[in-house]
């Protein structure tokens, strides 16, 4: 009996040694539990933030599609974009191997055109013909938070240099934290911002387009944005030959309102340009030896309005000064101060369909461009990023010559 009591003792005393050992393992075991949990919260937190910003990233591509097919025959200038004072984003969606975002996004447009034209004096002459007016792609990179840049490659048949790089810069800030930025490389330099919803571009930027290697500073926010530049242009006053020094420059204000901030469906962008030198634009291709005795300067006012189903747009540039005797090749033997303006009005009643009046011409333009122009264009976005569009317009020239032009197009963005 001695004997069993002492082994239940034993027993007893053993069962009392383990309880803290097996107490003690399982609060390892919840320990352990505890941590696995938090390991999982973390890595779900970040997935999650990777979907979002790949939904971001998907939306950005969306919008830029938008933006691409918007006045379909014209190709997305990237820094003229810049001058606008939306949120610095993103425009496609593509993750590359090194884990920085590459977006590549572009457009393709074919057009078939027929032109009569009526001289004042003479015989009446036609011309037809099928034209891949547009191939184009951009590679936009996120550098790092606060550095973007980006290379457009374009394609337009018929151009003497028919493959060439149109726009490669470099963007410094312009975010939320830090409005300020830098932009610099070939770029389009926001003397006009030449918005339209026809086929064929206004005389406006026909006329007045700028394109250089530039430097830009600037200060943009949601409502508002200023920039000032500076590039050397090939149009130089005489007495600066050889020419070999920075010689232009130009300072831009936009008021551009955020979406939704004046109500639904509203949006509402207006601004001013200056430049010393508005012959640094297409104007200089008709400069004769791209010199003048002196640099004319010239502005521009655009506004732009959207309600709805329906938008207005409105440009208006000039020069400020004369052009000597002879310096225009269109207006040889007298001085010309020309001056250039589009009014457009378009409709969206139904989905997938824009209908476009416009209203355009200028002064001293001679043969360069027409002195009044009026058309309409109707597009029809029948597939997804597909659309078709036919356009007639009829010029009148200062030499009473008239232009009859009818241009269909099909536009593909991707």
């Amino acid at each position: 009996m001695v004997k069993i009591m002492k082994r239940v003792s034993f027993l007893a005393m053993a069962m009392l040694m383990l309880a803290p050992a097996s107490a003690f393992s399982a609060e390892a075991d919840s320990q352990a539990l505890l941590k696995e949990i938090k390991a999982l919260k973390s890595r779900m937190a970040q997935l999650e933030e990777k979907l979002e910003q790949a939904n971001a990233s998907a939306k950005a591509a969306n919008q830029a599609a938008i933006e691409a097919r918007k006045g379909s025959a014209h190709s997305l200038k990237v820094s003229q974009e810049l001058a606008k004072a939306k949120e610095s984003q993103p425009l496609g969606g593509i993750l590359s191997e090194a884990g920085k975002r590459i977006n590549i996004y572009g457009a393709v447009e074919l057009e078939g055109s027929y032109q009569k034209n009526k001289p004042k004096d003479g015989k009446s002459s036609s011309e037809s013909r099928f034209t891949l007016a547009t191939a184009e792609i951009f590679f936009d990179a996120n550098i790092n938070k606060y550095t973007k840049a980006l290379l457009h490659l374009l394609y337009e048949e018929g151009e003497t240099d028919p493959m060439n790089i149109d726009e490669a810069f470099i963007l410094l800030g312009q975010t939320d934290e830090i409005p300020y930025y830098f932009m610099g490389g070939r770029m389009y330099p926001a003397i006009g911002l030449f918005q339209t919803n026809m086929v064929s571009d206004p005389i406006t930027q026909n006329v007045f387009e700028t394109q250089a290697t530039a430097a830009e500073i600037g200060w943009a926010q949601k409502w508002f944005n200023l920039g000032f530049g500076a590039y050397n242009s090939s149009v130089h006053q005489a007495s600066d030959d050889p020419d070999s020094t920075i010689n232009t420059f130009y300072a831009r204000a936009q008021f551009d309102a955020p979406e939704g901030s004046l109500g639904e469906g509203m949006d509402l962008n207006f601004g001013l340009a200056y430049t010393n030198n508005i012959a640094g634009g297409n104007l200089g291709d008709e400069v004769a030896d791209s010199r003048l005795k002196d640099l004319v300067a010239g502005w521009s006012a655009m506004v732009n309005l959207e309600y709805k189903w329906l938008g207005f747009n409105a440009e208006y540039i000039a020069a400020l000064d004369d052009f000597q005797n002879g310096e225009l090749s269109f207006f040889s033997g007298k001085k010309a101060k020309p001056y250039a303006y589009n009014l457009e009005l378009a409709f969206r009643p139904i989905d997938d369909w824009t209908f476009a009046v416009r209203y355009e011409g200028g002064s001293d333009l001679g043969t360069f461009e027409p002195e009044r122009q009026y058309g309409f264009t109707v597009s029809w976005a029948f597939l997804p990023d597909t659309t078709l569009s036919l356009e007639y317009l009829r010029g009148q020239y200062e030499n009473d010559d008239e232009r009859d032009l009818v241009t269909t197009q099909l536009a593909v963005a991707f």
